[in-house]
């Protein structure tokens, strides 16, 4: 089968819709299909070729693009030609421009992925957004979100929670299939560097993301006062950067806490799998709907890492709640605090959370099993479409 993805994002810019596209374009490829993802060279891939073939076998199209909005790239090369040959198109969104592109016009079936709603964060660059304009610009997004997706052959989404509160998708035939993780690659790692899950650093705690308004680490910032009142060795280890970074510094002078965290700006692969499997929880206090599963919280699975996350739509399915980690309110410091305070006062059971996820990965999230959830989407549609 030849499949070709329509994404807005890819390498090397990284983030979760690039990370999703490629692993399951790799997942495929193991399967014996053929992938080419046709992509923009926006945002932060201008140095990119044009054309690739990645070591995972995976052919790269980037095409010249302008950026209307932040992270919302349009391609001026794309044209329909470029899809003769295919037998399947999947489309990623947001952004909408793909879509819009091919929405009613192919004749191939049409999958797509639906990563997010379109959300506009409570601020930038610490700056509050005016609350005026949010309704706006998100009743319009969804509005057209709806009338595009309606075009579609299949619609899908990583999780129900996500799904059934959002504004567009629960207005829209949908499925669910939950993301994978290549847990290989991390053993690999893990029997490189010699690290074994039992030995953790009971007093480090890992924030692990980019430095933005919509993945909370100024929260996770002001929970630290009271954590340290009752664990004054706690050490939180902060990677990631991002525009939000001067804010959180600013947080951390303020409330005097310097020495206990350590900012590590981005990392390896290698360093991000030593920094899972030596902390005792990874944190995951994001507060909007930008956040619909969290690839990060697979990970810290992956690494038998116990995990404190917020209680949102999407981020609140992936875990087992209780055997693999802890929920907390969204934006309360106070919560956040008191969670991250009961996994650090029982460092055995944080390290049996860690188990469990592990398990989870290997079972629900292995991409050997997702992968062939969407196959089946795929000989669905072709079926339909030969008789």
């Amino acid at each position: 089968m030849k499949i070709v993805m329509l994404s807005p994002y890819f390498y090397p810019h990284t983030g979760g819709t690039e990370k999703y596209v490629r692993d399951l374009s790799t997942a495929l490829i193991k399967e014996g299909h053929e992938v080419t993802v046709i992509t923009n060279n926006l945002p932060k891939a201008k140095n990119a070729p044009a054309k690739e073939t990645l070591p995972e076998g995976i052919k790269v199209i980037r095409l010249d693009a302008i950026d209307m909005f932040s992270y919302l790239p349009v391609s001026t090369q794309f044209n329909l030609k470029m899809l003769e040959g295919y037998d399947i198109v999947h489309v990623h969104v947001p952004a909408f421009s793909f879509l819009r592109s091919v929405a009613g016009k192919i004749k191939q079936p049409l999958v797509v992925t639906y990563h997010c709603d379109v959300t506009v964060s409570e601020k930038y660059f610490g700056v509050p957004v005016p609350q005026w304009l949010v309704p706006l610009f998100e009743g319009a997004n969804n509005l057209y979100a709806r009338m595009l997706l309606a075009k579609a052959d299949t619609v899908y989404n990583t999780t129900e929670t996500y799904a059934s509160t959002s504004p567009v998708m629960r207005n829209v035939s949908h499925r669910v299939i939950p993301i994978g993780i290549f847990f290989d690659k991390i053993d690999e790692i893990q029997k490189k560097l010699n690290l074994t899950p039992d030995k953790k650093n009971s007093r480090q705690i890992l924030f692990l993301g980019r430095l933005a308004g919509n993945k909370g680490c100024d929260y996770l910032v002001k929970a630290m006062p009271k954590v340290l009142e009752k664990f004054p060795d706690t050490k939180l280890v902060i990677c990631g950067d991002g525009e939000e970074k001067a804010h959180i510094l600013d947080l951390v002078t303020q409330f005097n806490i310097g020495p206990s965290i350590t900012f590590l700006g981005t990392a390896t692969f290698d360093k991000l799998v030593e920094l899972y499997y030596t902390s005792i929880a990874y944190i995951f206090p994001s507060i909007n709907r930008l956040e619909a599963f969290g690839i990060v919280q697979l990970e810290a699975m992956a690494n038998y890492t116990a995990i404190v996350a917020s209680d949102i739509p999407g981020p609140n399915a992936v875990m087992d709640v209780g055997q693999s980690g802890l929920l907390v309110p969204k934006q309360d410091p106070e919560a956040l605090a008191a969670a991250i305070c009961q996994i650090l006062a029982d460092p055995e059971k944080a390290k049996a959370m860690g188990r469990h996820g592990r398990q989870q990965v290997e079972t629900k999230y292995n991409w050997k099993t997702i992968v062939q959830q969407v196959i089946g989407i795929y000989n669905e549609l072709l079926a339909k479409k030969s008789k």
